[in-house]
């Protein structure tokens, strides 16, 4: 036996992993690993075998490159390599492909754009010479709505054209031939829906007649010359960070360069390849080209599983991991893990009962390594409210018991886990919730708190600034807000009325001789009047939802906040019942979800390892199927298993919407629960698994 038999042995490697780790050293490889089998472990003891391969020849020391998906997942990569001693010998560099594409990126000054307000700038300064070329493109920002709202919508577009794999030195010729690439491998409706946002823009949408065909003649030339013009100003956006790198390396190619000592890979791994864009693609094409020799690329891994390919809707495809060959123009070997170490034999078997629908896929059928038998449930209630309370006396029953370290409750959407941020801060339960999931922070939530805190400062004559009150309500009830010349004038009006309570600023108000947007005066008062008047807090909900059209779905306001995406108020009046005429209770409750929010926000900017570990070690966790992927729980409970939510009524990709509630299920090591209300019809994928 070699003494890499004998260590894989000790670790306790399984046939298919020691398969694996054993292909010849040479050789690209597509490793199928799914969920729970062992994926990083077998990973990093492929790059054992050959660092102990080069060795026993007396070869140089591997350099690999391994691309994580997540920072988690490079966090974890790093940790295991830095204190397991079995690896000490591996020499290896774990980025995010955005970090290593940015490291590639040497010039100086150069400055990333994130922010709604940095990309607003960008589109309406930096690009403002292109606006005078291409006037179609530049119609949109002409007055000050288009220049606040629709920058998001262009910037997202430059984007997105990176993202599904386009580059400024396309020609027209080259444009066509992409488009029907992306036709080929089912990415083009993406790319046709971002055409159809930025032709809806007012000035712009009257000149198109054609999104298919106008796409070239409209867009593209705007597009490439707003692509160089923004790097000439080291203005570079997150996929910038990964579209440079791409263009830097296919120069190099075409200058016949080549990296020098420590910097030159001998072998690249990608993990997660399920996931990867075309943009992804090409860049890491390349960057094997560039570290190989003469006419031979270096040597590559693609690691994931096509049954957790959840990310089409941004440009993904589970096509370039079911057929690598057919992208990368080599051949590969193709391994399978075939042994579940992560949840029990029942909860296997489900989730293979539920795949074996999907037709576009690999078939692999998996076995269970852990011992005795999950506990498995679908928890129905008869109205939608009483199983929220089910759902938070079960979590709290699961909390009291030692066997479930870890409880998560997973939601198909963002929208199902909003009540529990503030019932179980209500209850003093700590949670962590991921930063871009809690809506808590945002703007919309704290308009929403504003005006809970008139309403029972009001009840008490208590409002310190009476007109500023009624003010920020007035901002609400129109989907735009005031202007300021608008606000200025009804601030005057009020004050010189010499109001000095609430209700007398709500009176006055009845009285002012201008409309307020598309409302008189009195009806914005009568509004104001239902607002402040409701007797408990569900009916002040309801009058929310029916008058505040401020907080209806915006997707100009997207960025601002995901409230405005899909709006969750009436998530809240779900809740609001148990609140009575309690105001006071209400708004104390968002105020502790929000600083909830807060303190997972600042786990996650934390980077060290002691912070990593406290994030996974959290008993609960509150966490989206599409955010759940690479994570596990002792116990997980799945949110409104209903028809309109799994699959979700909007998705066409019903293949993609199993394998995502797939992969919620799959999390689960000793307890899994389906969460449904008779008040809606059971998800389609209860009755697949056969719990139903």
């Amino acid at each position: 036996m070699s003494e890499f038999d004998e260590l894989a042995k000790k670790a306790g490697l399984n046939r298919s992993q020691k398969k694996f780790c054993k292909t010849s050293v040479n050789k690209n490889v597509r490793l199928l690993a799914p969920a729970g089998s062992g994926k990083t472990f077998s990973l990093l003891w492929r790059c054992k075998y050959i660092t102990e391969q080069a060795n026993e020849n007396n070869k140089a020391n591997p350099h690999f490159l391994i691309v994580a998906f997540t920072r988690s997942a490079k966090m974890e990569l790093e940790n295991r390599l830095k204190n397991d001693d079995s690896f000490s010998d591996v020499h290896a560099t774990v980025r995010t492909l955005n970090a290593w594409g940015w490291e590639q990126n040497k010039k100086t000054g150069k400055e990333l754009i994130v922010t709604r307000k940095q990309r607003q700038t960008v589109a309406n300064h930096d690009l403002l010479p292109l606006y005078k070329k291409y006037e179609l493109i530049g119609n949109g920002f002409k007055t000050p709505y288009g220049r606040a709202n629709n920058s998001v919508v262009l910037m997202d577009l430059i984007d997105l054209m990176k993202s599904l794999g386009f580059t400024h030195k396309m020609n027209k010729s080259a444009y066509k031939s992409h488009v029907k690439y992306l036709k080929e491998i089912g990415l083009l409706p993406i790319l046709i829906n971002g055409y159809e946002q930025l032709y809806r823009i007012e000035g712009i949408q009257n000149e198109v007649k054609n999104v298919k065909e106008d796409g070239v003649s409209v867009f593209f030339e705007f597009w490439k010359k707003a692509v160089v013009l923004l790097e000439s100003v080291n203005r570079y956006t997150l996929e910038d960070q990964k579209y440079w790198a791409r263009i830097y390396f296919e120069k190099q190619l075409e200058d016949s360069k080549s990296p020098q000592g420590i910097t030159k890979y001998t072998h690249i791994m990608v993990d997660e390849f399920q996931d990867i864009n075309p943009l992804d693609l090409e860049l890491i094409k390349a960057a094997c080209k560039y570290h190989g020799q003469k006419n031979k690329p270096v040597s590559i891994t693609v690691i994931g599983d096509d049954d957790q390919a959840i990310f089409g809707w941004r440009g993904t495809t589970p096509k370039y991991i079911l057929h690598p060959e057919e992208y990368f123009g080599v051949d590969f070997v193709t391994c399978i893990l075939d042994t579940n170490y992560r949840s029990p034999k029942n909860i296997v078997e489900i989730s293979n009962k539920l795949l074996s629908y999907n037709k576009d896929r690999e078939k692999k059928i998996m076995k269970s390594a852990a011992k005795g038998r999950a506990l498995v449930k679908v928890a129905q209630k008869k109205k939608v409210v009483s199983s929220i309370d089910a759902t938070m006396k079960l979590a709290q029953k699961l909390s009291e018991d030692d066997r479930y370290k870890t409880i998560a409750l997973i939601g198909r959407r963002q929208i199902s886990l909003f009540p529990y941020q503030v019932l179980m801060s209500s209850a003093g339960i700590p949670y962590y919730v991921d930063a871009d999931l809690d809506i808590f922070d945002g703007e919309a939530m704290q308009s929403l708190q504003n005006i809970i805190q008139i309403v029972y400062r009001a009840k008490d004559d208590d409002v310190d600034d009476p007109i500023a009150a009624v003010l920020s309500i007035c901002d609400k009830i129109d989907i735009r807000q005031l202007q300021n010349s608008d606000r200025q004038a009804i601030y005057n009006y009020l004050d010189e009325k010499d109001v000095n309570t609430f209700y007398e600023a709500v009176d006055a108000l009845k009285s002012y001789p201008e409309k307020i947007k598309k409302y008189s005066s009195i009806e914005v008062a009568n509004i104001i009047h239902k607002l402040v008047n409701a007797s408990t807090v569900y009916k002040f909900m309801e009058e929310v939802e029916k008058e505040l059209h401020g907080l209806d779905k915006d997707y100009t306001k997207k960025e601002i906040d995901n409230h405005y995406k899909e709006p969750q108020f009436f998530r809240l009046r779900e809740i609001s019942k148990r609140y009575g005429d309690d105001f006071r209770k209400f708004y104390r409750d968002i105020e502790k979800a929000k600083k909830a929010g807060e303190r997972s926000r600042n786990k996650e900017k934390d980077e060290s390892e002691e912070c990593y570990k406290g994030i996974v070690e959290t008993k609960f966790h509150l966490v989206t199927a599409t955010r759940s992927k690479g994570r596990e729980y002792d116990a997980v409970i799945v949110l409104d298993v209903d028809a309109d939510e799994w699959p979700n009524h909007l998705s066409e990709d019903i293949e993609e919407e199993r394998r995502l509630f797939y992969v919620a299920m799959s999390r689960a090591r000793k307890f899994l629960c389906f969460v449904t209300s008779e008040e809606k019809l059971e998800s389609r994928f209860l009755l697949e698994t056969g719990l139903i």
